[in-house]
């Protein structure tokens, strides 16, 4: 159990730390000269969540990081007397790291990341955990100063409880 709580408290801060402003390697790694190298923000419907708010940016050549908050559900607390356990859906952070390639501004996209519940010291249920980890198998579109769209397969797996095969539409905007 130990091990566990030290296991969510470094996931924690890795995922909240990497959402916070300013954080990019922008200013150390190489930048390719097309559009890859942009920044966006965008909303994604499915894929990694019923919903979730992203912040796109360039790690290094054709290498991505996003960082989001997510709606997931949980079920965590107390168990009522017929068994069940209370649910709750939250803004969960998260990060992914994703891979480009092919030639802008039409990109094929490989990447995989996590999100963790807000709320990590709660008891879950035994079905459910307070990590969850996704990948992404797709197309994106994105071209300088302009509008940036996205559509794949976002394979979604929720430790202790299921995989599930999802789809993901985003939309967003460089800024």
């Amino acid at each position: 159990m130990k091990a566990n709580r030290s296991l969510q408290s470094i996931a924690l801060i890795l995922v909240v730390g990497s959402t916070l402003p300013g954080f990019s390697t922008r200013g150390l790694m190489a930048q390719d000269s097309e559009s890859v190298s942009d920044t966006y923000v965008y909303i994604e419907l499915v894929g990694k969540g019923y919903l979730s708010l992203n912040y796109d940016f360039g790690l290094a050549e054709r290498t991505r990081m996003t960082a989001a908050l997510t709606m997931l559900d949980y079920e965590y607390g107390e168990q009522d007397p017929g068994g069940e356990w209370n649910g709750q859906t939250l803004p969960s952070p998260g990060v992914m790291i994703m891979r480009l390639y092919g030639k802008g501004p039409k990109y094929f996209e490989l990447g995989g990341g996590m999100s963790i519940s807000p709320m990590p010291w709660k008891e879950f249920s035994r079905n459910d955990s307070a990590f969850s980890f996704h990948g992404v198998i797709g197309y994106r579109y994105q071209k300088s100063g302009k509008i940036f769209y996205r559509v794949g397969f976002t394979p979604f797996y929720r430790v202790n409880w299921m995989a599930l095969p999802l789809i993901g539409f985003s939309i967003g905007i460089s800024v």
